[in-house]
């Protein structure tokens, strides 16, 4: 890797590094992607999870989320995530969960509970039906529309799609994590985003924080791989069980041995070993 190469915004170290060290950066990019304005506005935010160790870059259950506690209430979390895992939307829905459950104790009322809201920043896609990078969930009666409960918010930020003519401060905040160079960021004219950028420029010539970038991304490259390996093999044995329940069906219908193996491109040795079973 040249020294002179800014590192990824989205691998979630340096993510962290930059939204979760800087409540300024943290709070316009949450703004712009609530569409908060004005009295509505998050002022300020207290940062729960601020521990980072070399350690803890290649620990699998290691998550570099930024957590905090909004001046309205709402817990917050940003998740940024390189690749789609298995049944993802699951995690995500766990994740909620536990970001809701977690801030009442033992016996205390359910009027404490405040409203927990999921930011996912994906390098991938996950709405292959729909063009928006943008998607903000909620709980809705399927038949009025009406929310339920504005305590469930999860919303998603796919990084991959396109953006199009798009020039609100959104769009530009996607511009920086898609990695815009930086004549383009002070055309934008945010100054927040400006600070951002030049935050990636310094993390990214120390070189103690580029090591540790290496070894986060060495881990998350390893770890994707690992996880089509898994599927892929996961997708492999499932057609090997199917073809098996095919011969099997064809030998309990009195079929040759001959004319199975054809059909199922099985051993002589598999198919009798199937026969017997």
């Amino acid at each position: 890797m040249e020294q002179n190469k800014l590192l990824d915004i989205k691998v979630d170290y340096v993510f962290k590094r930059i939204f979760g060290e800087n409540e300024d950066i943290f709070i316009d990019f949450v703004n712009k992607i609530l569409y908060l304005e004005n009295e509505n506005k998050i002022i300020s935010a207290q940062f729960i999870n601020t521990e980072m160790n070399k350690n803890s870059l290649l620990d699998k259950s290691s998550r570099f989320d930024v957590l905090a506690h909004l001046n309205d209430g709402s817990y917050l979390n940003i998740e940024v995530q390189m690749c789609c895992t298995h049944e993802y939307d699951k995690r995500c829905l766990y994740y909620w969960a536990k970001l809701y459950e977690n801030q009442l104790k033992k016996g205390e009322d359910y009027n404490l509970l405040r409203p927990a809201i999921c930011i996912h920043v994906l390098n991938f896609k996950l709405f292959n039906e729909k063009d928006s990078f943008l998607t903000k969930l909620n709980v809705v009666d399927m038949e009025t529309q009406k929310i339920f409960s504005n305590d469930f918010q999860i919303i998603f930020l796919e990084v991959p799609k396109p953006l199009k003519a798009s020039y609100n401060e959104l769009a530009n905040w996607m511009r920086f994590l898609k990695g815009a160079q930086k004549e383009e960021i002070i055309a934008m004219g945010n100054p927040v985003i400006l600070k951002a950028q030049e935050k990636l420029e310094y993390l990214s010539h120390d070189p103690e924080t580029r090591a540790y970038y290496d070894s986060r991304q060495k881990y998350l490259h390893d770890y994707a791989t690992e996880i089509r390996y898994r599927e892929e093999k996961g997708r492999q044995e499932g057609r090997q069980e199917g073809v098996e329940v095919v011969a099997k069906n064809l030998i309990l219908k009195g079929m040759p041995i001959d004319f199975v193996a054809s059909v199922t491109n099985l051993s002589m040795e598999e198919i009798k070993k199937i026969s017997e079973n």
